[in-house]
């Protein structure tokens, strides 16, 4: 049975390279059936602290990862001891200054055999001997993650490439602990879109910000695995679709790039396709931050006419923020318009009496609406494409959305009255 692990240093925030480390793991473990461990690597103990603990739990969370196990190699020192002590007790480690250290071999050659990879040599007399155990009794990094996978039954490696030098000193304790080798995967780093190393200056930050941004877990889910994972000319995936497909032959030996403009737009798919009750719920704080919507002004809102804004103003959001901003139009506050037109006296006076026979449309649908309209202008001998433009923007504030009918419907027959009564007046010379 496949048993992989994502060990994260509790030593800062979740970053994009660390996430698509759990998530291939997860997605491996899931697809095949496996089992998925967390184990938090905080042996490092002047870095390591709760705080980073408590906010890598909770990006994982959010973005949908679960554990079948759970462990904190602070809590396995006796198992590393024991480790020690039977390498010492084998004449393959020895004591120096205080420290325990690892005998490499000085013949032969150590080779790294990687799923993505290929056979990776390194000549034994290349590689020095190395630190197992402090002075001060405290284990080291190289030492613990081969007795934590060991004892833990780890049947993948999934990591990133940086990791590719520790793994034939790696390789030489589990054959001297007795222990089976693992199937190593390094998976290329990600780059910025400058080809350089990702960095937070390329939008490696944290997991969470991601989420205050706007952004869907599963968007970013589906981001994160096509930084180095694919099928066919596939974009867009949901969570389980990624755990159907997932296999280490579609990893990619090439170096990812990580591009925003790809994110945003991966987003704008999600947000098409989430259920509007989940939706609704998700863009309320991104309304109301934004501090001209009040709690109470939502809460007061009919949970229908929330649902048809947001299904409507969603297809040109890219995220939570765009849509709160868009569903501003919905509310009784003033409206900020994206867009403005000059319009003559005549449309003003066009306006100014659909805001009369408006408020009279019972019930406000997009068919009543366009009726009353259309029989309001002919009955002053104009048409539809007259002043269609004039009353989008008065109503909406842009010039580009969804159809004209629709939208007036969700912002209710009183405010779309008085925004074009107002927009008319404004407006006439």
């Amino acid at each position: 049975m496949v048993r992989v692990r994502f060990a994260p240093s509790p030593t800062g925030y979740l970053h994009v390279g660390g996430a698509r480390t759990a998530l291939f793991n997860w997605l491996y473990a899931r697809h095949t059936g496996g089992t998925f461990i967390l184990r938090i690597e905080d042996t490092d103990k002047e870095r390591s602290t709760d705080a980073s603990i408590d906010e890598i739990l909770a990006s994982l969370t959010w973005l949908g990862i679960d554990w079948d196990e759970y462990y904190r190699q602070t809590d396995r020192t006796d198992a590393h001891l024991e480790a020690a002590e039977l390498l010492m007790s084998k004449g393959l480690a020895y004591e120096h200054e205080g420290a325990w250290w690892f005998r490499v071999p000085t013949e032969g050659q150590t080779v790294v055999g990687d799923e993505l990879l290929g056979d990776v040599s390194y000549p034994n007399d290349q590689l020095k001997d190395f630190a197992i155990r402090r002075s001060d009794g405290s284990f080291l990094y190289n030492f613990v993650v081969v007795v934590d996978d060991a004892d833990m039954g780890i049947t993948h490696i999934i990591r990133g490439d940086e990791h590719l030098n520790n793994t034939p000193k790696q390789i030489l304790l589990y054959r001297g602990l007795d222990r089976p080798v693992p199937r190593f995967l390094h998976v290329p780093l990600i780059l910025g879109e400058d080809r350089s190393r990702l960095s937070k200056r390329h939008g490696d930050t944290a997991v969470l910000e991601y989420r205050d941004r706007g952004y869907l877990p599963e968007a970013l889910v589906n981001f994160i695995v096509r930084l180095g994972w694919s099928h066919g000319d596939d974009e867009v995936f949901s969570r389980d679709e990624l755990t159907e497909l997932f296999t280490l032959e579609g990893i990619n030996k090439s170096a990812a790039v990580f591009e925003e403009a790809k994110l945003r737009w991966l987003n704008q798919q999600h947000l098409k396709r989430a259920d509007l009750d989940r939706l609704v719920d998700l863009v309320e704080p991104h309304v109301l931050t934004r501090g001209n919507v009040s709690e109470e002004m939502w809460g007061e809102a009919d949970l229908d006419r929330l649902k048809t804004g947001a299904d409507l103003l969603r297809d040109r959001s890219h995220t939570l923020g765009d849509l709160g901003w868009a569903m501003e139009m919905l509310f009784p506050v003033p409206l900020v318009a994206q867009d403005e037109i000059e319009i003559t006296d005549a449309q003003a006076e066009l306006l100014g009496g659909l805001a009369e026979i408006l408020p009279d449309v019972e019930p406000f649908t997009p068919d009543r609406i366009e009726t009353a309209i259309r029989d309001g202008l002919a009955a002053r001998g104009a048409k539809l494409k007259d002043i269609a433009l004039a009353c989008r923007i008065a109503v909406t504030g842009r010039k580009a959305g969804p159809g004209l009918f629709d939208i007036l419907s969700p912002i209710g027959p009183d405010l779309v009255a008085e925004r074009l009564l107002g927009f008319a007046e404004g407006k006439a010379g």
